[in-house]
């Protein structure tokens, strides 16, 4: 068996900085594009070592998308796998960029950057529009999403929770359920965990970390880095990045 300590050590809270320092669009092509190529090659550990990390630095220490990385993203074989390999081989992978596109709007997936549709042109066009292919990759996540949650059973009347699609509303209902499990342990307690009551209020990362050490608790203690975690995401202003710069816990690509 795997020693959960020594598992545990290997992950390092990444320094966690102020948001007027934080690049949220570069946090955001790494994770769209960790995602895609981990779906695509079956986990993160089987991405080509050339491939895990998307950027590169010239010589005025500017950073680029690295080569094979636009490379694979002009082509259309790798969003087709992906949307393949979603689909469990429901009707088989789209043969290209186009289908794709009509697959993803009659499954009622829309693709837009900056309120415009996306269109093959746009994926085909160098130098790369990172947003449109950021739009076909959160694109791809919805439809993942879907996928899961059509299973899902909900309590009648809370169809409508949240707001939003059908599949949106089964998330925050599966992520309350046991935020609300979570809480029930810690009664004399403030609750670490609030109600989330829309999509966007999983962006501070702390019912993700909720639903981590709910799965995974020797990796994410509720104790020590699930705190320290929760607080810097719910007060950056206030939190030290060094309260958990050392700290060993879960790391997560996204």
């Amino acid at each position: 068996m795997v020693d959960s300590d020594a598992m545990r050590k290997t992950f390092l809270v990444p320094e966690i900085k102020p948001l007027d320092q934080y690049d949220f669009q570069r946090a955001r092509v790494c994770a769209s594009l960790g995602w895609l190529l981990a779906k695509s090659y079956g986990n993160a550990e089987n991405v080509p070592e050339e491939l895990r990390e998307p950027f590169y630095s010239d010589q005025y220490e500017q950073e680029h998308i690295k080569p094979p990385v636009t490379r694979l993203l002009l082509s259309s074989d790798l969003y087709c796998r992906v949307c393949g390999l979603v689909l469990g081989g429901e009707g088989g992978a789209p043969r290209d960029n186009a289908a794709l596109l009509q697959l993803l709007a009659c499954r009622g997936v829309s693709l837009q950057e900056q309120d415009v549709p996306v269109t093959e042109a746009d994926l085909r066009h160098k130098p790369i529009k990172m947003g449109a292919h950021l739009a076909v990759i959160d694109g791809l996540m919805s439809l993942c999403a879907m996928e899961t949650m059509s299973a899902a059973k909900m309590p009648s009347g809370l169809e409508k929770f949240g707001g939003g699609s059908q599949w949106e509303n089964a998330v925050l209902y599966w992520v309350n359920k046991i935020r609300y499990r979570k809480d029930k342990m810690l009664p004399k307690q403030t609750p670490t965990f609030p109600l989330v009551a829309s999509v966007k209020d999983l962006s501070n990362g702390c019912a993700i970390a909720a639903l981590v050490h709910f799965y995974c608790p020797s990796l994410l203690r509720l104790e020590g880095e699930m705190e320290d975690f929760c607080c810097c995401f719910a007060c950056p202003g206030v939190c030290p990045a060094e309260h958990s710069r050392q700290k060993s816990c879960f790391g997560s690509g996204v």
